[in-house]
């Protein structure tokens, strides 16, 4: 077989690069299987060798000029002893010395192996990314075996980042994180190391099918990494005052007195001692956390009595500073009852505790018919979480959801 596959040399030389190309898949794959790119747009002559070589019936060439090899097809009636004897003819043929694959396969493993060890020593608190990395150990050895050193040293980055941002509570900008960490603003503005801290902080908190259907962006936002610090913004509505720098403002309340809410930026924020309710005002001692806007602005057109704190969503750095600044005592929230709005419920009462409001178990109840049907990847989330957290405060609200589907917002009725 090697004398035939050196008389075909000899007779197409043009073969060359291509077999030797051939031999390189095999040096990092250890076998040839399924559909090889060739090449893109050959000449006739190069197009002429190959079919000489592997036969009409095992080569494609597709619309774009992309001509494939179809190892199946070419391999097809040999024993798979003969494709490896095949193989061997072709490494002896063209005089390449042939990497052991095995060999080569159990180093980068035992490198990948020793990686996590490594990782579990300096960072042991990261104990859910330890085991999703053995669990996946195959994936990192050829990340180390493709990139070296700079795969270590990413993971070690990723793992220190993320252990600072577990206990992290004040906004800070990628810029700002980059230039802490790694000495360069730029590093972390949608590049491979930020994608991977945020995949590692997805395994961390257990929701690795994306239950939450959470932007990248409201990911970091939770851990308090944000674009643009002035970005932070709160909402709310109420007969407010605050204390910051030893002066007391009132144009919360002025606005509230002419029906509109106040949108506080970060650096308004920022710097608060106090939040309570003006004088004359003290019976309004409830707060209510709205997930959605236009239920937001529905209780503002009613002149509901109480403050009024729209999350947008998950609640960012500028809501939940808030939500710790105000005194009222009576809290409740009224958000959607699928996953999601049942979540932003819980990062609040993990603050301060809090009641469901129109959207509790009794509420649910009446309005089954505006419940939305669960879709069948929603109900497995669902699943899973409840599994994965059996203290989840709005249990019986969420299994509520999982038995008969989700209330939003806009369809509650008196």
């Amino acid at each position: 077989m090697t004398r035939v596959i050196k008389e075909l040399l000899r007779q197409y030389p043009c073969l060359r690069p291509y077999l030797e190309k051939i031999c390189q898949r095999v040096d990092k794959q250890g076998e040839l299987k399924g559909v090889m790119k060739v090449g893109q747009s050959l000449n006739r002559e190069d197009l002429a060798a190959l079919k000489a070589f592997f036969g009409l019936r095992a080569l494609s060439l597709s619309r774009t000029g992309e001509v494939r090899l179809n190892w199946t097809r070419f391999f097809e009636g040999k024993t798979e002893s003969g494709v490896k004897e095949w193989v061997s003819a072709l490494f002896h043929a063209l005089d390449l010395p042939r990497d052991d694959h095995r060999q080569k396969t159990q180093s980068e493993i035992q490198a990948a192996t020793l990686l996590v060890e490594r990782l579990r020593l300096a960072y042991p608190e990261l104990h859910d990314i330890h085991q999703y990395l053995i669990k996946t150990l195959p994936t990192l050895a050829r990340q180390i075996a493709r990139h070296g050193e700079m795969a270590v040293a990413r993971s070690f980055h990723a793992a220190e980042i993320i252990h600072f941002l577990r206990q992290n509570q004040d906004p800070l900008t990628f810029s700002e994180l980059g230039a802490r960490f790694l000495n360069d603003s730029k590093t972390l503005r949608d590049t491979e190391l930020s994608r991977l801290i945020a995949s590692w902080l997805i395994i961390q908190e257990e929701t690795e099918d994306g239950s939450w259907q959470e932007s990248a962006s409201a990911l970091w936002e939770r851990y308090h990494i944000v674009r643009d610090r002035l970005a932070v913004q709160a909402t709310i509505f109420g007969p407010l005052l605050y204390q910051k720098d030893n002066q007391t403002y009132d144009w919360i309340f002025r606005l509230w007195q002419n029906n509109e809410p106040a949108t506080l930026s970060w650096p308004n924020i920022a710097g608060i001692t106090r939040l309570w309710l003006a004088p004359g005002h003290e019976d309004k001692n409830e707060l209510i956390t709205i997930e959605n806007e236009t239920p937001f602005t529905r209780l503002i057109r009613e002149r509901h009595p109480g403050t009024l704190l729209y999350t947008a969503g998950f609640p960012n750095d500028g809501v939940t500073a808030l939500y710790r600044l105000l005194d009222q005592d009576h809290r409740r929230h009224w958000g959607d009852s699928d996953l999601a709005g049942l979540r932003i419920a819980a990062i609040l009462n993990t603050i301060r505790p809090l009641r469901l409001w129109r959207c509790d178990q009794k509420t649910l109840q009446r309005h089954d018919i505006q419940l939305i049907p669960l879709q069948e990847n929603q109900a497995r989330q669902i699943t899973d979480f409840l599994t994965r957290h059996p203290d989840f405060p709005f249990t019986l609200e969420l299994q509520f959801t999982l038995d008969h589907g989700w209330l939003e917002q806009e369809s509650w009725q008196l």
